[in-house]
């Protein structure tokens, strides 16, 4: 417990990162998820979840994120509900959704402070990254080839794309939906060799190219069963 940044450590830990840090940061969160429709605002905050969980470099995360894991359910179902008119259920989304962005928020608090102007591992965790001024946009990844010729590994490889600083490799466990959690791997080369895989069962897997100033690129999704 001495070690986790919570409580109070976590907001003066953020007040004094602001103050003496991000005035020399390149790469910013993106706030942009506070202007979302509900619809998509709960599609996004499943994918912060999903990439923030079992992501070692948000290893001691706030309790905004087992928060906002509870309360999504919630949100998705009283959407659902007061889209038939119901003028109090109106009221009870409204009052969700702000508890959402507020929980969204201190998760961005959160990984601008662990990630230290990092793109790759800002991306990482769901959030956009804001865009500078005259960004180029990356190339399209068309083509990833995932090699399974061993037992329990694999191999993701892609080409290397014009302006990425960094390469997200990632593996999922089938099916594909849209609560997956993946397993995300942050390095400078385009492709990685994935371990510890279990034997004949089926992985999606997926690469994200990271550029300098926050650009993204994603490989589509390919699915392989391991050796």
């Amino acid at each position: 417990m001495a070690n986790k940044v919570t409580g109070f450590g976590l907001v003066a830990g953020i007040f004094i990162f602001k103050q003496l840090k991000c005035k020399n940061m390149a790469h910013k969160i993106k706030n942009g998820f506070k202007q979302l429709r509900d619809n998509d605002l709960i599609g996004f905050s499943y994918g912060v979840k999903e990439k923030m969980q079992n992501n070692p470099t948000f290893s001691q995360p706030p309790a905004a994120l087992d928060e906002l894991g509870k309360i999504l359910p919630e949100y998705q179902e009283v959407n659902l509900k007061a889209s038939g008119g119901d003028e109090e259920r109106r009221f009870i989304k409204k009052a969700i959704r702000s508890k959402v962005i507020a929980l969204l928020s201190d998760l961005a608090d959160y990984v601008t402070l662990t990630c230290n102007g990092d793109p790759a591992k800002l991306v990482s965790s769901g959030f956009e990254l804001a865009k500078a001024r005259g960004t180029k946009t990356m190339a399209a990844i068309k083509e990833l080839k995932v090699t399974v010729d061993r037992s329990g590994e694999a191999i993701t490889r892609v080409k290397r794309v014009a302006g990425a600083k960094a390469y997200i490799h990632q593996y999922t466990t089938d099916p594909l939906m849209g609560d997956n959690v993946w397993v995300n791997k942050v390095t400078t080369d385009p492709s990685y060799f994935f371990t510890s895989l279990k034997s004949k069962e089926k992985y999606w897997f997926q690469v994200i190219a990271v550029g300098l100033n926050g650009q993204e690129a994603a490989s589509p999704p390919v699915s392989r069963v391991i050796q």
